[in-house]
């Protein structure tokens, strides 16, 4: 095994920005004649890696969301606090939300859509995922976390996310229950009482191809990924690198 300091370019320029802040690390296996054995396995028991980033990468602030002056602003019938990122990209990318609630207290219904508008309500559930983001779930820096691989990234150009503050009976139901199944339904235009900070980025797992081009396919992003290091499953050994971006404030 090998760890370069910094990744080096492969001949596909569009993806360097992905791994500039990246090490690459090359694993091979050979016999005892030094010839290279070729290890291939699958998915349900895939080769774990932690690829780890430059350590002078200086991870940059939160965002702030003003959602407050927002209550009075919006649409009677918007029920979240929606917005949209690009995840264009001609390798695939996992996407990491980090929201720091200004009150600890507060919980939230977190829901998002591919390539279109998110709706949930009483009459229509148009969502590709949701999760709860509770008190008991915050981090010891108290912020929540949610993770959406790459394989669920994998062939659409945006996501639209929306939050939404739980009411006093939301969070006695759900975050004091983890059987769950369905996210909590109003029809209530949402109202903030709290701010909150923001921070997105994303991530990848590549491998260097017989061209010399960073690919992307067979590889998936684990959720133990931060802003140091990522971790990748692979089915084969080479030369990988991880990715990592740090994403403009999203568009409200």
């Amino acid at each position: 095994s090998m760890m370069n300091p910094l990744t080096s370019f492969g001949s596909n320029s569009k993806s360097n920005s992905n791994q500039n802040f990246s090490r690459s690390i090359s694993l091979s296996i050979f016999d005892r004649n030094e010839n290279e054995i070729s290890i291939q396995t699958n998915l349900i028991e895939p080769i774990q890696l932690i690829i780890p980033r430059d350590p002078n990468l200086i991870i940059p602030s939160m965002i702030l969301q003003n959602v407050t002056s927002t209550n009075n602003n919006t649409p009677h019938n918007q029920l979240f606090y929606l917005n949209y990122i690009n995840i264009t990209n001609n390798i695939t990318v996992s996407i990491h939300f980090e929201v720091h609630p200004f009150n600890i207290s507060l919980a939230y219904l977190f829901i998002y859509k591919f390539d279109q508008t998110p709706l949930l309500n009483s009459s229509i559930n148009l969502i590709d995922g949701w999760t709860l983001f509770c008190p008991s779930n915050l981090t010891n820096e108290n912020i929540y976390k949610y993770f959406v691989n790459n394989q669920q990234t994998s062939d659409h150009q945006s996501l639209i996310f929306g939050l939404r503050k739980l009411n006093s009976i939301e969070i006695i139901e759900f975050c004091s229950n983890s059987s769950y199944t369905n996210p909590p339904i109003t029809d209530e235009r949402f109202n903030f009482t709290s701010n909150y900070e923001l921070r997105i980025y994303t991530s990848g797992c590549y491998y260097l191809d017989s061209n010399n081009n960073w690919k992307s396919d067979g590889l998936i992003v684990g959720s133990l990924t931060n802003h140091y290091e990522t971790e990748c499953f692979a089915t084969h050994l080479t030369t990988f690198a991880g990715g990592f971006i740090v994403l403009p404030a999203p568009i409200s």
